[in-house]
């Protein structure tokens, strides 16, 4: 093949583009000198002057531009081959944004089988305490309620249901938190009120939840609201797995989400003292992933895990239970 020196060539190309022969050499890391002693190798190997020097610029001449517009376009196709090269080599990563809580205490204790079931998908798992916006162009989240999109595909995954969580030898050592009445002699572990301002459903706290459950089973306002009024948590935390950290360590009693905590309650080290709870299926949480990539292999695996791994959680109950 009767080329000219490629060393030469790619130095040509750069100084061609920058049309100096300084800003090749920043680049290039080296000298100006060496710009200068390649472009004159190349041009004395091709018996042409491709460059006519300035005192600053420098500018092609029509043989340059010649040589210029075939080495720039040969030089980009080489750099994407190689870019797609090196891509089918790594595997493709899906972006999955979610809540600490949700990521922690039940997407990362599902990660090993997640991989057995479908080795081929591969996360980049970020932890988030307010939904991604649209106008961030993310793959995928799990989001707590929905922003429709026309960008954006969405799924239901489930609602919520809250209610009381201690250890075994907590509830033990406390019988009297098996009822209302006496779990409220003990000590309740809340969520400081500043981590509810990221979420877009108002707080569900002891006040709240104790405020939907009366002595009788019948609505009585007054009685719930004063009930209520003389609730106060013994700590305060920003963040649920802190909460559930220290519910585990027998520090006291904590609401648990069930979708974050069910987990826990099959493996007995956390129970429920009382049977009541409150079933919110209107605070829905939802898989959305970008449009343009749902029908990705590895998207679709993902989105049929997720809702493989809710089903149950996806209940038919839309009212507030207590014990019979």
């Amino acid at each position: 093949m009767n080329l000219p020196p490629l060393n030469g060539l790619k130095t040509f190309e750069v100084a061609a583009r920058l049309s100096s022969f300084k800003a090749a050499a920043d680049e290039l890391c080296v000298t100006q000198a060496a710009v200068s002693r390649q472009i004159r190798q190349l041009e004395s190997s091709m018996g042409l002057e491709l460059f006519t020097r300035g005192h600053r610029l420098v500018e092609l001449t029509d043989a340059g531009h010649k040589l210029y517009s075939v080495c720039h376009r040969a030089f980009d196709d080489i750099a994407a081959v190689t870019r797609d090269l090196r891509q089918s080599q790594v595997p493709a990563y899906l972006n999955l944004h979610s809540t600490s809580s949700f990521s922690r205490l039940w997407l990362v204790p599902k990660l090993t089988k997640l991989r057995q079931e479908h080795p081929d998908i591969h996360l980049h798992l970020i932890s988030v305490e307010e939904n991604p916006q649209v106008q961030e162009k993310f793959d995928a989240a799990v989001t707590l309620g929905l922003e429709e999109s026309p960008d954006y595909h969405a799924q239901f995954l489930f609602g919520e249901d809250i209610f009381p969580v201690c250890t075994p030898e907590f509830l033990q050592q406390h019988p009297e938190a098996a009822t209302l009445e006496g779990l409220q002699e003990l000590p309740l572990l809340d969520l400081d009120p500043k981590y509810w301002r990221a979420r877009l459903w108002s707080p569900v706290d002891w006040r709240f939840w104790l405020a939907q459950f009366d002595d009788a089973g019948q609505a009585d306002t007054d009685r719930k609201e004063s009930r209520a009024k003389e609730i106060k948590p013994e700590f305060y935390f920003s963040h649920f797995p802190m909460l559930i950290d220290a519910v585990l360590e027998g520090v006291g009693i904590g609401l648990g989400w069930q979708h974050l905590v069910q987990d826990m309650l099959d493996s007995g080290r956390l129970v429920r003292p009382v049977a009541e709870h409150y079933p919110s299926p209107g605070r829905g949480h939802y898989f959305v992933c970008r449009k343009d990539l749902m029908h990705r292999p590895e998207m679709q695996l993902l989105s049929e895990w997720l809702l493989n791994e809710t089903a149950v959680f996806r209940g038919e109950a839309s009212s507030l239970k207590r014990a019979g």
